[in-house]
């Protein structure tokens, strides 16, 4: 496979999946990374999504790189590029060079400190490339002049990695200068930090208020939030893989496309769980579940919204709705120290009152009178039916946390 020549080129890719997880095709034509999708799929960052043809229509992290959405683009590159196979064999060649040269100075102390920490998830791999190069004999034991001519048999010594070097490594030059680099910037990133199964939710902001800009206009056509995703849920399905509107171009926009994006907005595991709660609050009268409330603080703003359960403070939704996510089999991201930043939630908040699903009743926020009508009749189907067992395991992770004498 050739690899493309410049990683910096890639930089608005990088960008992309550190915000949004996943991009389709449309999405990476316009980033001009058609040559990326392949090299990030061999090297296991990113996974296919098939659409019933042979060509892949979207990609999104691997479960072994789904933590990156939490990281700035930087890191994503790194993290990618490092995996890419021929870039890291010719890292880790660095790396057991400086080794060798480091065993034949007679650096022991240091040898001990970089095998045992900053290395010793790479051993194995050095060791086995060691192994192919001592069937000669022991590296250690070489003359200079036979060592050089080992060292050039190594992957990528004709500097085709030069312009990765600098993006990534921030030093390029010879393999021999480059082993600081590497062991600084390579080592610590040559894993994946945590393996995500979860299908991963993510929280950015949507523009989906009037305070924001919203209008119907800018809502059909393409953008990265509202984008259909299949692997992370980061945004709203309103155009799919394609670029294609998924609604009736031939119908007024005022008429297709407010339910569409509220029917779209439910499926999103954050905004679902808030709307969930909205509409136990409002079953609860009439159901065997304790008493829901949204509470708005007379002298709080919006993001100040906290969860009354039977009539007890559970916490601020803040706090709490990166735990109702989980609820929901999600793993959450877009959070801080575990918590919802403040211009997030007010921009999740604003969004549900501007599509009216929710509106603020006195110091509650309810569900909206409009909403309730759609959840009823002709459209029972849509919302309310199957998101009963959603709203089951809410309430009960709740009830949990709620304090002593809360009951189900």
């Amino acid at each position: 496979m050739n690899l493309p020549a410049r990683p910096a080129d890639a930089t608005a890719l990088f960008d992309h999946l550190a915000t949004w997880g996943e991009l389709s095709r449309d999405e990476l034509r316009h980033l001009r990374a058609e040559a990326w999708a392949p090299v990030l799929v061999e090297a296991g960052v990113l996974e296919e999504v098939h659409d019933g043809s042979a060509d892949a229509v979207a990609w999104h992290f691997a479960a072994g790189f789904v933590f990156l959405l939490d990281r700035d683009s930087t890191q994503v590159a790194r993290r990618a590029c490092f995996a890419v196979p021929a870039y890291r064999d010719y890292l880790v060649g660095i790396l057991t060079e400086g080794l060798v040269d480091a065993a034949r100075a007679s650096m022991t102390s240091e040898l001990e400190e970089w095998t045992k920490g900053e290395l010793a998830l790479l051993m194995a791999e050095v060791n086995r490339l060691l192994d192919g190069l001592e069937t000669q004999g022991r590296l250690v034991d070489s003359s200079p002049t036979d060592l050089d001519a080992r060292m050039a048999s190594l992957p990528g010594r004709d500097g085709s990695f030069a312009s990765w070097d600098h993006f990534l490594l921030g030093q390029s030059g010879r393999p021999k200068t480059l082993f600081d680099f590497v062991l600084r910037r390579f080592a610590p990133n040559s894993h994946p930090a945590q393996r995500v199964e979860e299908p991963a939710a993510v929280l950015r902001p949507l523009p989906l208020s009037r305070d924001d800009g919203f209008d119907l206009g800018s809502a059909s056509l393409p953008a990265p939030w509202n984008t259909r995703r299949r692997g992370v849920f980061s945004g709203i399905a309103l155009i799919d893989e394609h670029g294609r509107r998924l609604f009736d171009e031939d119908r007024p926009l005022t008429e297709v496309l407010p339910n569409l994006i509220r029917d779209a907005i439910v499926e999103h595991p954050f905004y679902g769980a808030v709307v969930h709660l909205a509409i136990c609050a409002w079953r609860s009268p009439a159901a065997s579940i304790p008493s829901i409330e949204l509470f708005v603080p007379a002298s709080g703003a919006l993001h100040d919204v906290s969860i009354l359960v039977g009539s007890r403070d559970a916490g601020r939704l803040a706090d709490l709705l990166g735990d109702l996510v989980r609820a929901q089999g999600f793993a959450p991201f877009g959070l801080r120290e575990g918590r919802v930043p403040d211009d997030l939630m007010a921009n999740l908040l604003r969004n549900l009152i501007e599509l009216r699903m929710l509106r603020q009743q006195d110091e509650l926020l309810v569900l909206d009178e409009q909403y309730q009508s759609s959840l009823m009749a002709s459209r029972l189907r849509t919302v309310f039916r199957p998101g009963k067992q959603v709203q089951t395991r809410i309430v009960a992770e709740l009830v949990a946390r709620a304090p002593n004498g809360v009951r189900p």
